[in-house]
C-alpha cells in the first residue's frame, strides 16, 4: 500500500472504504495481500479496543466463508488458535415429546472442509491490526457525514473532537452496514421489507444442547463423536427457529428468528424477560437452561432482510456486506 497524495490540501486516495467492520476490513486486507500499489482509507466510528463476546451478531461461518478467511486472507493459524472450529449445522425438528425424541440432522464429527464460530470483536480487532500493518490508513472514532459523488468522489467526516475533514477517492465503497448510506443516497434500495424478525443475546458460559438429554441415554449421546456444543444448533418449530452458537472461549450466542406473521417480534423481542417467557412456551428445555445465567447483551431487529437494485457501478462506487444486501440466513 502507498500513501495518499495531497491535492489542493485534501488527501486523495485510490479507494475510500466507509465502514471498518467485517466487510470493510476484509476488503482492505484482500487488496493489500494482492499486492496492488494503491492507497486505501478506512473510516469507522468505533475505536479499538473492540468489545469481545457481545459485539456483533454473525458468529457462524459456512465453509465457503471460512475458506475466504483462511485461504484468501491468510488467517488460518489465527482462526485455529483464537476461535472455535464449527461442527457443521445441526437441526432439531418438532416440539413433541422429550428433547431426545426430536429428529436430529447434523454431522458426527468435524468436516474436512473447515468452518468456524467467530468472536466478532476479537476477529475485527485482529483485522484492524493487520490492515494498519499492511499500510492502510485506518481512521477510528470518525463519523462519515456525506459522500459527494464525482471525479474523484469526496467524503466528509468528523473527527472525535468534532473537527470536519475531507478526503477524496477514485473509488468509494460503503461498508457501514444497516445505515446503507450510499444505497439511500443513490436511491437504489429495494422495497418489500423482509418477512422475518429476530431477537438475540449472548450468555456467559456454555449452553449445551447435550445437557438437555440425560447422560443415561447412551444411544442419543453416542450418535455424535464430537461436541454438539460446537455446532450451529437450530431448534426448529412452526414459524420459528432458535439458534445456539458457541463463542470462544466458552460463551454462547442465542437467537430467536420468526416469521413475523406467525410470531410477531413484540411477542418475544421487547426484553430478555419476554424472550425467556416465549422460550418457556416453545422451547422449555432451553428456557430452563438459561435460568440464573449472566446476560451479556440483548438486541432485536424487525423485518431484517433488505436488498438493492444495484450494488456496484462503473461510476466507481460499491456497497458491500450488509450495506448492500442482507439475505435471510435460513428462510
Amino acid at each position: 500500500m502507498r500513501s495518499a497524495i495531497l491535492v489542493d490540501g485534501v488527501p486523495e486516495y485510490d479507494l475510500i472504504i466507509c465502514g471498518g467492520g467485517l466487510a470493510g476490513l476484509t476488503l482492505a486486507r484482500q487488496l493489500a495481500l494482492r499486492g496492488d500499489d494503491m492507497s486505501v482509507l478506512v473510516l469507522d466510528l468505533l475505536e479499538r479496543p473492540l468489545p469481545t463476546a457481545a459485539f456483533k451478531v454473525g458468529e457462524s461461518t459456512i465453509e465457503t466463508g471460512a475458506y475466504y478467511y483462511h485461504g484468501i486472507l491468510g488467517l488460518f493459524d489465527y482462526l485455529e488458535s483464537d476461535h472455535l472450529e464449527k461442527l457443521g449445522l445441526r437441526y432439531f425438528y418438532g416440539t413433541q415429546g422429550t428433547f431426545a425424541d426430536r429428529p436430529e440432522y447434523g454431522v458426527r464429527r468435524f468436516l474436512p472442509a473447515k468452518s468456524y464460530q467467530l468472536d466478532r470483536g476479537t476477529l475485527e480487532q485482529h483485522l484492524r491490526d493487520l490492515v494498519v500493518a499492511d499500510g492502510t490508513d485506518l481512521r477510528e472514532g470518525v463519523r462519515v457525514k456525506d459522500v459527494e459523488m464525482g471525479t474523484p468522489h469526496e467524503v466528509s467526516f468528523t473527527e472525535p473532537d468534532g473537527t470536519l475533514r475531507r478526503a477524496r477517492g477514485r473509488w468509494v465503497v460503503d461498508t457501514m452496514g444497516r445505515r446503507r448510506y450510499l444505497a439511500h443516497k443513490l436511491k437504489v434500495t429495494r422495497g418489500e421489507p423482509g418477512l422475518c424478525s429476530s431477537a438475540w443475546w449472548r450468555i456467559r458460559g456454555k449452553v449445551d444442547v447435550s445437557e438437555f438429554v440425560p447422560a443415561a441415554n447412551a444411544d442419543w449421546h453416542g450418535r455424535v463423536d464430537d461436541d454438539r456444543w460446537q455446532s450451529t444448533n437450530h431448534l426448529m418449530g412452526k414459524g420459528y427457529w432458535v439458534w445456539l452458537i458457541p463463542v470462544a472461549p466458552d460463551n454462547t450466542s442465542i437467537g430467536i428468528v420468526t416469521a413475523e406473521a406467525i410470531h410477531p417480534l413484540n411477542t418475544y423481542g421487547l426484553s430478555y424477560e419476554q424472550a425467556l417467557e416465549w422460550l418457556g412456551r416453545h422451547e422449555p428445555e432451553l428456557a430452563a437452561a438459561l435460568e440464573g445465567r449472566e446476560l451479556l447483551d440483548f438486541l432485536k431487529l424487525k423485518r431484517y432482510s433488505h436488498s438493492a437494485t444495484q450494488v456496484f457501478s462503473l461510476d466507481r462506487w460499491a456497497c458491500s456486506g450488509v450495506s448492500g444486501v442482507f439475505a435471510d440466513p435460513y428462510y
